[in-house]
């Protein structure tokens, strides 16, 4: 919406309010002939298998074939947000501050470190300044093998125990002062969080027949694209400073839209012996994934039926009264908010 000839766009209480016909508000031209992944994601059936490739890709640290998958499927839309996610490089995000952890560690006084959960979300709070933009959170645990056996622990010891609903080391982090960011994704995360095309309702009030909507799909696609990039960083800034030795990291997201868990860091032999004679009664393997996918929430559904809001899934640092609610799964598992 352009100011009237009236108005005085330089008054200090002036507001520019778009209208519907600005891109990336309500408009999405969609291509004459729908992209395959429109037609894929038609059926939820469609939506949930492509989701579960590519978070099996990440989870498998196969970071390379996502985001080629994902560059690939990219090429085929060029609304506001696809352009964004093609300017978002994986060159230009990095974990800012990883370079201080092992000298922060040799002064350590306490027992080794061996494992790091980082996890990616966003604030509970958000400030929607005009013109602002919302980099995204890590939450950060530092372990040692008081709280779990993590330097004996196979990495499908621990994407098991992460499987758990209150994993071993739940609440047991170090109390090391180390801090860090991720900086190269404020722009790319704030488009998201302001994308108007969030949910695929599939009853026809979308406006597009036969096919998913294009702005939907770009909003999958860049939610995926955040989490890779997330990934790549930490991939990155451990092979440039390393970790302590027998230490892993648990890398992972909370509440983007494009959740997944990964252990990064060398191997170990599984701790577990198991008797031969003995049956399994669960599965041999652990899920890559601790939630199953499930279709976005549908905005007219009762209330009571969704889960935990992302304020009441994240908490502060400070213990919290017994009667406020549990921190939800994958903020629990990820450990705390730590800031500078």
């Amino acid at each position: 919406m352009t100011a009237k000839p009236c108005v005085d766009a330089s008054h200090p209480h002036f507001v520019s309010i778009p209208d519907s016909r600005t891109e990336g508000v309500r408009a999405y031209r969609e291509p004459d002939e729908p992209h395959p992944l429109q037609l894929a994601f038609l059926e939820p059936s469609g939506e949930r298998a492509w989701v579960e490739a590519i978070s099996g890709l990440l989870s498998a640290g196969r970071t390379a074939e996502a985001d080629a998958r994902l560059a690939a499927e990219l090429a085929g839309f060029d609304g506001a947000l696809a352009r964004l996610c093609k300017a978002t490089v994986a060159a230009e995000v990095a974990l800012e501050g990883w370079d201080d952890l092992l000298p922060i560690l040799a002064e350590w006084e306490g027992p080794p470190v061996t494992a790091i959960t980082l996890g990616l979300t966003n604030p509970p709070d958000l400030v929607f300044e005009p013109g602002g933009t919302h980099q995204p959170d890590l939450l950060l645990g530092l372990y040692s093998d008081e709280a779990y056996p993590f330097s004996r622990a196979s990495k499908t010891d621990l994407l098991a125990e992460c499987g758990k609903e209150c994993p071993a080391w739940v609440g047991a982090e170090e109390d090391v002062e180390f801090y860090c960011t991720i900086s190269g994704l404020d722009a790319l995360n704030t488009a998201l969080i302001h994308c108007k095309h969030r949910r695929f309702l599939r009853d026809g009030r979308d406006g597009v027949e036969g096919r998913a909507p294009g702005g939907y799909v770009e909003y999958v696609l860049g939610s995926w694209l955040l989490a890779t990039r997330f990934l790549q960083a930490t991939e990155r800034a451990l092979a440039e400073h390393r970790l302590p030795a027998g230490c892993r990291v648990i890398a992972g997201t909370v509440e983007v839209n494009a959740d997944f868990i990964t252990v990064l860091g060398a191997d170990q032999p599984s701790a577990a012996t198991p008797e031969p004679s003995a049956a399994p009664t669960e599965p041999a393997f652990a899920t890559l994934t601790v939630k199953p996918w499930v279709p976005r929430e549908d905005p007219t559904a009762d209330a009571l039926t969704n889960g935990p809001t992302l304020r009441q899934r994240l908490s502060s640092v400070e213990p919290a009264p017994a009667a406020q609610p549990a921190r939800g799964f994958m903020a629990r598992l990820f450990g705390r908010i730590r800031r500078p």
